[in-house]
């Protein structure tokens, strides 16, 4: 059974306004250490973090909850398996509490924008 769903684009160039006023502090403030060593190999970091964040705000509109009082930037870890595809690691108490076993992510950029879908079941 489907128990959530949830969209988000962001347009990349804020991303790296964003990263470029406040630096490693916002890294670390939205991003756990593993998933910010992933992006040191690659040429398009900026689209990447782009990615990454609406990954994150669409899982928390797939809960319902959006980012805050119940769930933070931490509780949701996004990595990748050994084909590069996004997967989702949880605070161990997220998937219990919000009652789901399963999560769905799709994650795509283009020039300007990126785009990340999320499923819970």
């Amino acid at each position: 059974m489907i128990i959530g769903i949830g969209c988000d684009i962001i347009e990349i160039d804020r991303i790296e306004r964003a990263i470029k006023r406040f630096g490693d502090h916002l890294l670390s403030r939205l991003f756990t250490e593993r998933e910010r060593k992933i992006p040191l190999k690659r040429n398009d970091q900026t689209s990447f973090y782009a990615g990454r964040f609406a990954a994150k705000e669409a899982l928390a509109k797939a809960l319902g909850t959006g980012i805050g009082s119940r769930i933070s930037w931490h509780d949701m870890e996004i990595l990748q398996d050994d084909k590069g595809k996004p997967t989702v690691v949880w605070n161990s108490l997220i998937p219990h509490e919000f009652g789901f076993s399963h999560t769905y992510l799709s994650i795509s950029h283009s020039k300007s924008h990126a785009l990340a879908y999320a499923l819970l079941e």
